[in-house]
């Protein structure tokens, strides 16, 4: 079972990792982990005895990689602290910023949006996965709408994920009391009062590009608004804590096993209370440039803090500047190429 993606031969979904047998009698073969769970790479490294390589923060399952590509200076620190071998990993810089390209300018986004040169705009990003955008795009409207109280000369947009079912969205919005405009596409939610926030698909570094502040789920998005040199404030409600995704075996154990739902929040809630920053341009920077919001709180406590930083330039200035500092050194991707090109080379000879 596959999907047409471009430079990809074949795509074959975790259900379907039988039919890699057929593979097993080809030549030269290389597993390149770039994100989720290890434990899927591993497998097939092994069951396609092939060398596996992986992008990570630390060295997990350590036993079976041959190779780390590390994204930064924290990263590296984190491999010699624990005397990891120095010729099985490499800093190569951040994947995500790669994939930070821009379409158009920003003037020509907003002469298409049909924004003024100079109008605020206010952004929410709610993330890809159904739990996400389902919960996110209700509870960030009524932030959107508590904001708007205040700031209202700003354009709110709510740009979606490839992957939103928007099936799912509806309903999600329509269990929310929420009234929304288009057809077969969800193109706008009504925030009340006369207002309106646009729903748009496929343009979402464009209109991130066009914004004055960002508001954002944890996940590669805050990666991408720093590549951006978008100020954001991160948000993460952890009422709903037990049903978020973990790698290894709390992520697969299902939550109707008995105690497993119970088990699973007090875990995340837990490691929350440990973990000093989580949105991703902190952890590369090891300290909070981006304002990160963690916990059970109202959608009052957020609009609260949103209209204290849309009320600060200055400090948005200085989120922008130190995302700039961070974020200006790119090609992660080209270097990881370069080492596969090599590795190929080498085995052929």
């Amino acid at each position: 079972m596959g999907e047409s993606i471009e430079g990809v031969d074949r795509c074959i979904r975790i259900g379907h990792i039988g039919e890699l047998s057929e593979i097993r009698s080809e030549g030269r073969r290389l597993v390149l982990h770039l994100g989720g769970d290890y434990f899927f790479s591993v497998y097939l490294s092994r069951r396609l005895r092939a060398t596996l390589w992986g992008y990570a923060k630390r060295p997990r399952w350590a036993r079976f990689v041959d190779r780390f590509f590390v994204p930064d200076t924290a990263s590296e620190q984190c491999f010699a602290l624990l005397n990891f071998p120095r010729e099985r990993y490499e800093r190569v810089g951040h994947l995500a910023l790669d994939s930070v390209t821009l379409r158009e300018t920003e003037e020509e986004t907003r002469e298409s949006l049909g924004l003024a040169r100079d109008e605020p705009v206010l952004v929410f990003l709610s993330g890809s996965r159904p739990l996400e955008y389902c919960e996110g795009i209700p509870f960030f409207a009524k932030i959107a709408s508590l904001t708007l109280d205040r700031f209202p000369d700003h354009r709110v947009f709510f740009p979606l994920a490839p992957t939103v079912r928007e099936d799912l969205l509806r309903q999600a919005l329509r269990e929310a009391g929420i009234a929304w405009e288009g057809t077969e596409r969800v193109r706008a939610i009504d925030l009340g009062k006369g207002r309106r926030a646009a729903v748009l698909r496929d343009h979402t570094l464009e209109v991130l590009n066009c914004a004055k502040l960002a508001v954002a789920v944890p996940g590669t998005n805050n990666l991408q608004a720093a590549a951006l040199y978008i100020p954001f404030l991160m948000v993460l409600p952890l009422d709903r804590a037990d049903e978020y995704p973990l790698d290894g075996l709390p992520g697969i154990l299902p939550l109707w096993v008995p105690g497993v739902r119970w088990l699973k929040k007090r875990y995340i809630l837990r490691l929350n209370e440990k973990t000093p920053y989580l949105c991703l341009p902190n952890r590369m920077a090891g300290k909070v440039i981006a304002p990160e919001m963690r916990g059970l709180f109202k959608a009052e406590d957020v609009a609260a803090q949103v209209v204290e930083l849309l009320g600060s330039p200055e400090r948005l200035k200085e989120i922008s500047r130190a995302f700039w500092e961070l974020t200006h050194e790119r090609g992660a991707s080209v270097k990881i190429a370069e080492r596969i090109t090599s590795w190929a080379e080498r085995e052929g000879d």
